[in-house]
């Protein structure tokens, strides 16, 4: 089965001008699937957010890939505690992203987890 999408998030700002109600609240989360694993396209300014509203520790894993340098440094089965929230902020594509179109790899060690990626404006 193929990786589930996280959906990006931009928020406003910095100069954002007439704000209407709910402009700056980021409000839904997507699930994050431990079956299949997820992805996202990535544009070197995402940061990464999930958060572990289960009552017992997740892992997570992301999955890197050679620089190059021939370098590889997957990040795993980070643990998230209980209500804890893990944040990773891709500053740059190279030896994340997993083909030409920036598709970034994360998988999880359970169910319950909420994730979104939020992309920085310019």
């Amino acid at each position: 089965m193929p990786r589930t999408a996280l959906t990006a998030f931009t928020p406003k700002g910095p100069y954002p001008g007439t704000i209407a109600p709910g402009d700056l609240s980021l409000t839904a989360l997507n699930d994050v699937d431990n079956a299949n694993g997820n992805s996202f396209i990535g544009n070197g300014r995402d940061l990464l957010l999930i958060h572990n509203p289960t009552a017992g520790a997740v892992t997570v894993t992301l999955t890197s890939k050679e620089d190059p340098q021939l370098r590889k440094a997957d990040i795993t089965v980070y643990s998230i505690p209980a209500a804890g929230f893990f944040f990773f902020w891709f500053g740059n594509l190279i030896g994340w992203a997993q083909d030409a179109a920036g598709t970034i790899y994360l998988d999880a060690s359970a169910t319950g987890l909420k994730g979104k990626v939020v992309r920085i404006p310019v």
